[in-house]
């Protein structure tokens, strides 16, 4: 089951931010640096297979609004998603040296986000997600998380700490909103909130 794979999220985020770190390291000399933005986040598109913007656009078309109580307006979705990719571009473009560690611990906070989203809710979730949810146990959240700040303070610090628990809190507070509007959670919810982290993470790497 998938769910039971959950502690090896964040060492999928690894993997993948190995690659765009890799990449970053090889173009960076050949490419202007807003070019070199739009490949990095294309590479990290082609992936993942695009399935998380997938998510997060479905997760905002599902949001109701003034016009369309009773039902979301795909308009959401693509300004979602549109806001997603340029809030990647722009905290990217505003690092220099900054940017290969950005890159390479953002997928690892996002996917560790992932697991702290998921846990102890899997009779929140409709029936697909929850059979991922209902195998989350405690200690796959204990090594996941003892991990991703292993990795994160080594590199960062102090400073590490703070973007960790500031990501954490971001996950349950999304989960609370999820849950307020929609009353369960849907595997496009997961999606969206690995590319919702992925922003937070940038923003505050470029940040602090």
């Amino acid at each position: 089951m998938i769910g039971t794979a959950a502690v090896f999220f964040p060492l999928v985020g690894l993997t993948l931010g190995l690659s765009l770190a890799m990449t970053n390291y090889v173009l960076v000399a050949y490419l202007d640096s807003e070019i070199l933005n739009i490949v990095l986040i294309a590479t990290l598109i082609v992936a993942t297979g695009g399935i998380h913007l997938e998510g997060i656009k479905n997760t905002f078309d599902a949001i109701p609004t003034p016009t369309s109580k009773s039902r979301g307006n795909e308009t959401l979705g693509f300004v979602a998603i549109v806001l997603v990719i340029l809030f990647k571009s722009g905290a990217a473009d505003s690092m220099d040296e900054k940017l290969t560690l950005s890159l390479l611990l953002t997928p690892v906070l996002a996917r560790w986000a992932l697991v702290i989203f998921i846990y102890g809710y899997h009779d929140r979730c409709e029936e697909t997600p929850r059979l991922i949810a209902e195998n989350v146990k405690l200690w796959q959240l204990v090594v996941a998380t003892a991990a991703t700040l292993a990795l994160v303070v080594y590199f960062l610090g102090r400073k590490g700490l703070w973007i960790s628990l500031s990501v954490s809190l971001f996950a349950l507070l999304t989960r609370s909103l999820l849950l307020r509007r929609h009353a369960v959670l849907t595997h496009h919810n997961f999606g969206a909130i690995i590319e919702l982290g992925e922003v937070l993470s940038l923003i505050l790497l470029a940040s602090l």
